[in-house]
């Protein structure tokens, strides 16, 4: 009794109450075999999965509010993305005035809205997507963001993330936000590409030794460029970053459980350069795929750290069953100097992660 009512309601509910509204979302699923040294693990995974809810309405004379609320959720019953909040994924508020469109709330930096060719892989395993070459594509919380409208191929996008948390000599400070400034400019015209994001993140304050400090601010360069159309993809890519030691490879394979060797926070400075490469064509339902990444060794103060390179290859295919649903099979390793990371398990030490993965991924 209790459904038929609820049903009935919702059918009498006037049909402006879901004007405008639109629902999305992706479904990613996949078997993944990761090798780590000696360590070998099959894994069943979720691959991001989310559920969005987006929307506007007209204001009057060219102007809009818009918004959006974007959850993300694992379909294999963990919680290994760490989602705790209802708007976990990119959600604000907003308007649009046609000349561009101002947001508010949990926002992507323009690398993680806008800079996605030269990464085209799904999985939950570093070794099989390039999740150290793209590490600084997330959402900002506590963020504003404006993009201008498309002017003959050519936008402009600039975020300001606030450190509302901010606490530099703190106990705890060690967790404490930065503040961030993330430009993004973009040209595309008749498959070519081009785009650059600069970000700027303030000082992090730490603690060592029960002695508080000061960390160097980061400040990140990245350039991605090529070609998509015509079943064809070719995109290359270049990031530059100076500042503390969060912005090496090394400290991100070692926040993701590779290598623990104790690199933190600390007034030191260091400098880092890499390069990607992507190929993909389209033949039929079928597009293969290849990409190269390549990190050189970085510097600690003006001086190299010897061992502190790596390389990525990634190969790959996908199998496009349907507008919304698509196949993928890929094999993917890193090969890590040893100042990076040393797997070891079982007596064996290895500076290689590699994976191979099959997925699903359907999209509504």
């Amino acid at each position: 009794m209790k459904k038929t009512l609820i049903a009935l309601m919702v059918a009498t509910l006037p049909a402006a109450a879901f004007a405008d509204v639109t629902i999305y979302g992706k479904i990613k699923g996949g078997i993944e075999n990761v090798d780590a040294g000696g360590r070998n693990q099959t894994n069943i995974d979720d691959l991001g999965s989310r559920i969005g809810f987006k929307g506007s309405e007209d204001l009057g004379n060219g102007l809009k509010a818009i918004w959006q609320i974007e959850s993300g959720f694992d379909i294999d019953g963990t919680n290994k993305q760490g989602y705790g909040n209802f708007a976990s994924r990119e959600s604000f508020v907003g308007l649009d005035t046609g000349y561009g469109k101002v947001r508010i709330g949990n926002i992507s930096t323009f690398g993680d809205s806008d800079m996605e060719q030269v990464n085209p892989w799904e999985s939950a395993s570093n070794a099989l997507q390039l999740n150290a070459f793209t590490r600084d594509d997330t959402r900002v919380k506590n963020a504003i963001r404006f993009d201008t409208a498309n002017y003959g191929g050519f936008q402009a996008a600039f975020l300001y993330g606030t450190k509302e948390d901010y606490a530099p000599f703190s106990a705890n400070a060690g967790t404490t936000q930065r503040e961030l400034y993330n430009l993004g400019l973009s040209y595309e015209n008749s498959g070519f590409f081009g785009k650059y994001q600069y970000i700027h993140q303030t000082p992090q304050g730490y603690t060592a030794g029960g002695v508080a400090g000061s960390s160097k601010a980061i400040d990140s360069h990245r350039i991605e460029a090529g070609y998509n159309a015509n079943n064809l993809l070719l995109a290359v890519g270049y990031r530059n970053d100076k500042g503390d030691a969060s912005i090496t490879p090394k400290y991100f394979f070692q926040n993701n459980g590779y290598g623990s060797d104790g690199l933190g926070l600390n007034n030191d400075e260091y400098k880092s350069q890499e390069y990607a490469l992507t190929a993909g064509y389209t033949i039929g339902a079928f597009t293969p795929k290849f990409t190269y990444a390549h990190g050189d060794d970085y510097k600690l103060n003006g001086n190299s750290v010897d061992g502190s390179k790596y390389d990525q290859y990634l190969i790959g295919v996908d199998y496009q069953m349907s507008k919304r649903t698509v196949l993928g099979m890929q094999y993917g390793e890193v090969k890590a100097g040893s100042a990076i990371f040393t797997s070891t398990d079982g007596g064996e030490a290895t500076n290689k992660l590699k994976g191979f993965g099959l997925n699903v991924v359907h999209s509504f």
